[in-house]
Formats: C-alpha cells, structure tokens, sequence
C-alpha cells in the first residue's frame, strides 16, 4: 500500500474554520459540483466533494465534533493570552495508530470520505482519474496498461440507468479504486472484507464507521462493531446497494448502542445533539450556524419527506425518526438521494477557497434554490449562512496565526 505520493497542491478541510481549500485555479461556481461530481468537470468536482464530505464528517459525527472543540479551546485561549497550549488528548489520538490495529480515526475518517468519492463519481471514472493524475503514483497497485486490459476482459464496468444514476459495478472494479487511496485509507474497509465478502462489507462499511465516528475511541469501536456484525448479515446479490444501507441502519445502530454501553458505560450522541451541548454552539459562528441549519434539515425532512423515506421504528414519533434519518443521510452522505434536496440544501460548506485566494461562497449558493424555501429568509431575517463567510475566513487567520507561532 505504499509508494504513494500525494499532490503539492493545498486539498484539505480545516475543522476549525470549517474552510475547504481546494489547490485549484478558481472557476465560477457550480452546485454540480456536489450534486452531480461525475458530470461536472470531474478532476475539480472530485477534489470538492472530498473535502465536502469532511465538512459534513466534522459536522454530524460526535467524536470529530469533541475533538474540534478541543481545537476551538486552544485557538481561544492563544487569541487571549498569545499562549500555544499543547494539543488536547483527542487530536494527539486523532493519527495514532496503535500497532494491534494498525489504522488511526484519522484513517477512518478518510477511508469513509473516499468510499463516497467511488461511489459517486463511479469506480471507473475514479481509477482514471487517479491514473491521470500527475502527482499521483499508483503504478505499484495498477498501472494504465493493466487496466485497460481489464476493461477490455469486461472485469471494470459501471452501469447507469436511463436517468443517468449509477446502478451497479464490477467488485473488482470497487475493490481497485478503494485500494488506490494513499497509504492505510483503505486499511479499515480491506479489514471488513476480508471477514466477509464484497457486497457485505460495502453495505456495512460506511455504517458501521458511521457510529464509529459517534464512539469514545473509534478505530477500536470500528473493529469491535465489524467484529460484531460481521457473520450476522446476509444479503442476496442484485438488490440496490442504498437499499441495504436503509435496511441495516436501524439493526447497526442499535448493535452498535449496545456495545458501546458494554465498553464504555454510556450511549453515543448524533452529531446535532453534541453540537447543542458543545461550546462550539455558544462561542463558534459556524458551528452555531450547522446546528440551526441541521434543525432546518430535520424540521424539512419530518415536514416533507414522505414516511417511507425516514428510518427507525414506525411506532417512534416523526420528529425522532427525522433525526435519525439526518444522522442516516450525514453517515451515507454520498447517496444522491442523500445530497439532493435535504444535505445540499441545508449543509452545504459555506466558503470553498482556491488556489489564489478567491471562493465560493457555495452555502449562499444553495440558499438562493427554491427548495430552500423552508428555512425563513426575508431582508429582516437573512438566511443563516448570510455572511458568514468572511467570519469564518478571520478564524482561518487565527488558527495559522497560532499554527505558525508555534512553529
């Protein structure tokens, strides 16, 4: 898995300020983007919906929401005092990678992100994609020559129905844009399968790293819950893969309740519930914002969507069975059923920033759609994400401020 060189260029989610950098000469924006990355200049759109993804990782995951309060408290506390406290418990865990597991939540974290890359832009066009890529050595996994030689023995396809939606690939092609992500990313998904086979761990995979990412220590929750899960699921071939995440959901969730009241003595929280409780709700623009736009999503998923649309027990009441279905979507965040209308609508990041210093203020963006509508906007009261750009670009300069300070 290794060799790999990573791109030069600025790619990354800074959970702190919540800004997504992506290391690319700026473009007028384009929704598309995220809602349809596989039809919109693809090379760009990729490296978008990544980082995209992380944002909603960092905002509907409770440990990632602890450890950027931690940052948060650190950041703070520098801003007052020009003091540079050492980095909390949860960030030195963050890229730890205890040698009987071999992978860190940092691991997971992208593991989970580049699962929805594939299967949003199809395995195919990713393996081109990183194939072409000029910082990017993955001739020890694949090289071109071998891979058009699959394609023509029929062993890479990805078939589209008449809407243009993606309805099935070849295993093997899932299984080589998986192992094309740098170093261990793909360690946590190759762990599931090879306890079961490729259509069971593509079902439970992002679910149980899902409600990893709600847990106390999550690389080890990850292996207990796969673990756990692994010899009780069964599923018949030709049935639609977001069916089966829809259907496991609820059986996950509650398994992975229970062992986390068997480990550590306590239930887990969604993402929302922890920012409600956090700091990052009183003292934290962005945050602040999220958690009144993952309100506005939860009130529009109860309000619109229809009943067959959300998880959990039927006998639960709507408005706990739309939460619920929040955390579903945020933790299968790359379904298009997913993105379109309830994550793009009311999640969307809200600066996206280029190369040269310009952005997207994307958040904006989306508040202008119609189906926008069910969150009040009128000249007296804005819409959420309303200036907050700049905001959240000032806490950006704090936060390298006392990144550089301590250098």
């Amino acid at each position: 898995m290794g060799g790999i060189r990573r791109s030069t260029s600025v790619n990354r989610y800074v959970p702190v300020s919540m800004i997504v950098d992506v290391g690319e000469a700026w473009t007028p924006p384009n929704p598309y983007s995220l809602a349809g990355p596989k039809d919109w200049r693809p090379p760009l759109s990729r490296v978008i919906f990544h980082e995209t993804i992380h944002y909603w990782q960092y905002i509907g995951h409770t440990h990632l929401i602890r450890l950027v309060e931690e940052d948060w408290g650190r950041l703070r506390h520098f801003d007052k005092t020009r003091e540079i406290l050492p980095p909390g418990a949860l960030r030195r865990g963050f890229s730890q990678r205890k040698p009987e597991i071999g992978f860190s939540t940092q691991d997971l974290v992208e593991a989970h992100a580049r699962f929805w890359d594939v299967q949003a832009l199809g395995p195919p066009l990713l393996i081109e994609l990183e194939l072409d890529a000029p910082n990017r050595d993955v001739g020890e996994i694949l090289t071109r020559a071998q891979y058009e030689r699959l394609k023509a023995e029929g062993k890479i396809w990805h078939h589209y129905d008449q809407d243009g939606q993606g309805v099935g690939y070849s295993s093997l092609s899932f299984d080589l844009a998986m192992r094309l992500a740098a170093g261990r990313y793909a360690l946590p998904y190759l762990e599931l399968l090879e306890k079961t086979n490729d259509l069971i761990a593509a079902a439970l995979f992002p679910l149980c790293v899902h409600f990893a990412l709600h847990s106390r220590e999550p690389a080890d929750f990850y292996l207990a819950l796969v673990a756990r899960l692994a010899g009780q699921v069964g599923l018949e071939r030709g049935r639609a893969i977001e069916q089966a995440w829809r259907a496991l959901y609820v059986d996950v969730w509650r398994e992975a309740e229970l062992l986390h009241c068997e480990l550590y003595g306590c239930e887990f929280f969604t993402g929302q519930a922890e920012i409600h409780e956090s700091l990052l709700y009183q003292e934290h623009p962005g945050y602040r914002m999220a958690h009144t736009m993952l309100a506005l999503a939860c009130d529009h998923i109860q309000n619109n969507r229809p009943q067959q649309f959300l998880v959990g027990p039927a006998e639960m009441p709507a408005a706990m069975r739309a939460l619920w279905t929040l955390d579903y979507l945020l933790g299968c965040c790359g379904m298009t059923v997913s993105r379109s209308p309830d994550l793009l609508a009311f999640t969307a990041p809200p600066v996206i920033r280029f190369a040269e210093g310009r952005s997207w203020k994307i958040g904006e963006i989306f508040d202008q759609l119609p189906y926008q509508s069910s969150a009040p906007c009128t000249v007296a009261q804005p819409p959420p994400r309303a200036g907050l750009a700049q905001a959240l670009l000032e806490v950006d300069e704090k936060w390298n401020e006392m990144l550089l300070a301590g250098l």
